[in-house]
């Protein structure tokens, strides 16, 4: 069977891509209420799949349940993919194999499978090297395979070699990437992404110009064409002439026409991706949106990390990606920086809360408010913001006022015990 990379994007359609471990497309569709079970029967009949990979990070929980009844690998990028980024991967895998996608949700599975393809393509590209270098007739996806399941190149052809009694071992999970080649690689990715979108917006501007451009000359080609329509029809000329002529004439200008159209829809299009960034802008100047400043791990080369690449300043708000490790001195460290408000989607150690509750900034559960990722950067809405943070304040008062209930109720114990030994004491006095 095909060994495939299997790019999938889950929701109320889902999209499905399938890729060879050489990078070809042999499989590209989406499907409405598609259930795990039918998903599973449609990957298996397409081949066996090794990689089942996901446009976003943390991968969702569909595509790891695929990925434990498959016994494939998941991939998921650093960083959620961008929109511009996955355009790119899809259009260009697109226009090289001739493929149409439908909607969406194919673009992303499409885009997510490639990106999986290229993290493992100079592996791949060792590999046959290696297999020419060796001469031997070995089948290269099954040497693929195994080495994207946690083999080195040599120790997959000694496994596929050997006889039968002798491949007693079974293939090893991936080892865990360490922390510096993760940063390394988080910091490509977010380079790349900068990368593609001041690329991206150059191009547009100068599409934008180009198109409007060509609006011009075309008005002026249709004007001109019309000129010489009524110059011909004033003329004496023979019938046929005039009429060839004139049929000529017309068909260039529905060609011209034609062409017109096509560029104003392209320039609407554009308007209506500027409007929506436009939009965004506006929202936040309105302060309905926030920007907030993410951090990956909560240790202190997380932390550095993140005030390099965002900036953190008073008064920012921060969005705590994995919050596990983290104690008072790393607690300390963001606090100074004179954080508004911290955003956790993992659970905290309580020695941290009580760090951030000593500089009385609230931590906030990402399940409480409403997150959205715009163009790879997470910003929160200011209303479920604020929301939050007045079901904080109202569970801080419940809290102070139980325990100045449980103070009273101590203090009044106190007295009634006190009330009592004078009272016995008395009556020992009149005995």
């Amino acid at each position: 069977m095909k060994k495939l990379i299997v790019g999938i994007d889950p929701g109320l359609t889902c999209g499905v891509a399938a890729l060879t471990l050489g990078g070809m497309p042999v499989f590209v569709s989406s499907q409405r209420g598609l259930t795990l079970s039918g998903l599973l029967k449609m990957l298996t009949g397409l081949g066996e799949p090794v990689v089942i990979s996901s446009d976003v990070s943390p991968a969702p929980e569909l595509v790891s349940k695929i990925s434990k009844n498959l016994n494939a690998i998941i991939f998921a990028p650093l960083i959620p993919l961008g929109t511009i980024e996955k355009q790119n991967l899809a259009r260009s895998c697109a226009e090289s194999c001739g493929l149409k996608l439908g909607n969406i949700h194919e673009m992303d599975a499409l885009a997510a499978a490639i990106k999986a393809y290229n993290h493992f393509k100079k592996k791949f590209e060792q590999i046959e090297m290696r297999l020419k270098e060796i001469d031997r007739d070995l089948p290269i996806d099954d040497v693929k395979a195994l080495v994207v399941k946690g083999y080195t190149i040599n120790r997959a052809i000694s496994y596929l070699t050997a006889k039968p009694e002798q491949t007693s071992f079974a293939p090893i999970q991936v080892s865990k990437i360490p922390r510096e080649e993760r940063l390394k690689n988080l910091v490509e990715e977010l380079n790349e992404r900068l990368f593609l979108n001041q690329g991206e917006r150059k191009r547009l501007q100068t599409e934008n110009r180009e198109l409007r451009r060509q609006i011009r000359s075309l008005k002026r080609a249709v004007s001109d064409q019309q000129q010489k329509i009524d110059e011909i029809r004033s003329e004496q000329m023979v019938q046929i002439r005039r009429e060839r002529e004139h049929q000529r004439l017309l068909d260039e200008i529905e060609t011209l026409k034609s062409r017109l159209s096509e560029s104003s829809a392209e320039l609407g299009e554009y308007k209506q991706r500027f409007d929506a960034l436009q939009r965004l802008r506006e929202l936040q100047s309105k302060g309905e949106l926030a920007l907030l400043k993410p951090v990956e791990t909560f240790t202190g080369d997380g932390l550095e990390k993140a005030f390099k690449l965002y900036e953190v300043k008073p008064g920012d708000h921060v969005l705590l990606l994995d919050a596990g490790g983290g104690g008072p001195a790393t607690a300390r460290t963001l606090a100074r920086k004179g954080v508004k408000a911290i955003i956790s989607q993992t659970m905290m150690s309580h020695q941290a809360l009580e760090e951030f509750d000593k500089y009385a900034i609230p931590v906030i559960p990402a399940a409480e408010v409403k997150i959205e990722w715009i163009e790879g950067l997470p910003y929160v809405h200011v209303s479920s913001l604020g929301d939050a943070l007045s079901r904080l304040e109202k569970i801080e008062i419940s809290r102070l006022q139980d325990s100045i209930q449980n103070m009273i109720e101590e203090h009044r114990r106190e007295l009634k015990d006190k009330v009592h030994a004078n009272d016995r004491s008395s009556s020992k006095e009149e005995s």
